[in-house]
């Protein structure tokens, strides 16, 4: 399987907020549309995806590791975000092939 190419964005999934989390949900998509952009703008200036996701993604862990109240709580969230990233990613994923045997 290979992801499709372009950007792929986050859709918002679920029930009805109360108010603060509505506004949780808000600030969690202004985010995640910033980062896409960001992620567009590394694209359209010629950054190679692997390294420019990584530096993005060791400064993301890194102040997630330095505002968290503790090493725990901060793994809880990036485990959450890695969930919640592989579920969005489902309806981003083409196949392109059966199985791994077509590979070689």
């Amino acid at each position: 399987m290979t992801r499709t190419k372009g950007l792929t964005k986050l859709k918002k999934l679920g029930r009805e907020y109360s108010a603060a989390e509505e506004m949780a949900k808000d600030h969690f998509f202004e985010a995640a549309e910033e980062t896409a952009d960001l992620l567009a703008e590394f694209d359209q200036r010629g950054l190679e995806k692997g390294p420019a996701l990584g530096g993005a993604l060791t400064q993301i862990i890194t102040h997630l590791i330095a505002v968290s109240p503790d090493t725990p709580a901060a793994m809880g969230l990036l485990s959450s975000c890695i969930a919640n990233a592989a579920q969005h990613a489902e309806g981003y994923i083409e196949v392109t092939h059966e199985g791994s045997d077509n590979i070689h």
